[in-house]
C-alpha cells in the first residue's frame, strides 16, 4: 500500500483569529487542514482525519491542552507529531509539554513565517518515519513470505525435507505420545511423463497431494522429493495409520486424472510404520521406506504395514 502524498494538519485553538493566522500561513501548502476550537471537536475531528501533525493551544474552553494531549494519544492511530501552540512559555510549561512526548513549543504571538518553517520541517519528519514504518512492515510481510517459501515445495505447496528436518524431528523425538510414518510413491510414474509429459506428470503430483492434505488435515504431509511423499501421522495408532493409508490409496486411485483432453488414473503404494523413539529418525524413516519397497515388490497399489520387530 503506498503512503499518501498530501499531508494533514489540525489545529485546536478557541481562538478565531489564531486559527485564521495558522491557515493564512499554510494556505499555499499541498495540506489539508481541519479547525477545531474546542477539545471535543478536536477529539472528533481526529477520529475523522486522522492528522499527520496537530498545532495544541494549552487552554481550551473545555480542558487543558495537556489534558486533550492525553485524550489525543489514546485514540491517535497516526502517531501524529503534537506541537503546541501557547502564550505560556516558562520553563516548567516547556519541559511538561516535551516530557509528554510533544514534539515542539511555538509562542504566540507567532511569525507567519515561523509557523510555515516549522509545520513544514515537523511533516517532513514524520513522512520520513511514516515511510521508514511502511518499509519495515513490507520487510517482515517478504520475510514471512520468504519464511513460507523456505518450508514449503513450490510444485505442491506441500511442506517440504527442510521443514521436517527444521520443525518436525526435535518435534517427533520429545513428544510423549504414538506416532506413525507413512512412505508413498507414485505408482509408474515414468510412465506417466513418458505417455503425456512431464506437465501431467506435475499435475498427478499436485492432485495426489491435494488428496492427502484433505484426508490428514491433522497430520503433517511432506513431499519427500520427486514422487515420493511422507506423512507424518500424530497420535495415531496402527489401526487409525493404515485406515488412513488406505483410504488415500483408494481415493487416489479412483480418481481422474484429467491433463488437457486426457483422462487417466494412477495409484500409489504405502509403506506404514510406527514411530519409535528409541530409534533415530533416519531409521524410522527406513523402516517406513522398507514397508513401501515390499509393497513395490508385491505388485503395488497396496498398503503394507512394517512390524515392530523389523530392524
Amino acid at each position: 500500500m503506498e503512503l499518501s502524498n498530501k499531508r494533514t494538519v489540525l489545529a485546536v485553538d478557541d481562538s478565531l483569529m489564531i486559527c485564521q493566522q495558522i491557515e493564512a500561513a499554510l494556505k499555499n501548502e499541498d495540506l489539508d487542514i481541519h479547525i477545531a476550537h474546542n477539545g471535543r471537536d478536536a477529539l472528533a475531528l481526529m477520529e475523522q482525519c486522522q492528522p499527520d501533525l496537530i498545532l495544541l493551544d494549552i487552554i481550551l474552553p473545555d480542558m487543558e491542552g495537556y489534558e486533550l494531549f492525553g485524550k489525543i494519544k489514546e485514540r491517535d492511530r497516526n502517531n501524529a507529531s503534537i506541537v503546541f501552540i501557547t502564550s505560556k512559555d516558562s520553563e516548567r510549561d516547556v519541559i511538561r509539554g516535551f516530557s509528554m512526548g510533544a514534539s515542539d513549543y511555538i509562542k504566540k504571538p507567532f511569525r507567519q513565517e515561523e509557523m510555515k518553517s516549522r509545520v513544514i520541517a515537523h511533516l517532513s519528519a514524520k513522512r520520513q518515519k511514516d515511510e521508514l514504518k511502511h518499509l519495515n512492515e513490507e520487510l517482515r510481510a517478504s520475510m514471512e513470505r520468504l519464511g513460507t517459501m523456505v518450508y514449503r515445495d513450490e510444485l505442491t505447496g506441500l511442506y517440504n525435507r527442510h521443514y521436517f528436518a527444521e520443525k518436525m524431528e526435535r518435534e517427533l523425538e520429545t513428544a510423549a505420545r504414538q506416532d506413525a510414518f507413512i512412505m508413498i510413491d507414485v505408482d509408474n510414474f515414468k510412465h506417466i511423463n513418458d505417455s503425456y509429459g512431464h506437465d501431467a506428470g506435475d499435475t498427478v503430483l499436485v492432485c495426489i497431494a491435494s488428496i492427502m492434505e484433505s484426508i490428514c488435515r491433522r497430520h503433517r504431509v511432506i513431499r519427500w522429493g520427486g514422487e515420493e511423499f511422507l506423512i507424518v501421522l500424530m497420535d495415531a495408532d496402527r489401526e487409525e495409520a493404515m485406515r488412513i493409508a488406505e483410504q488415500i490409496r483408494v481415493e487416489i486411485a479412483e480418481f481422474p486424472m484429467l491433463y488437457k483432453d486426457v483422462t487417466f488414473f494412477c495409484t500409489v503404494t504405502l509403506g506404514v510404520s510406527a514411530y519409535q523413539r528409541g530409534k533415530s529418525i533416519k531409521q524410522n524413516i527406513d523402516r517406513a521406506d522398507r514397508a513401501l519397497y515390499c509393497g513395490k515388490k508385491s505388485g503395488k497399489n497396496c498398503c503394507i504395514w512394517s512390524d515392530e520387530g523389523d530392524a
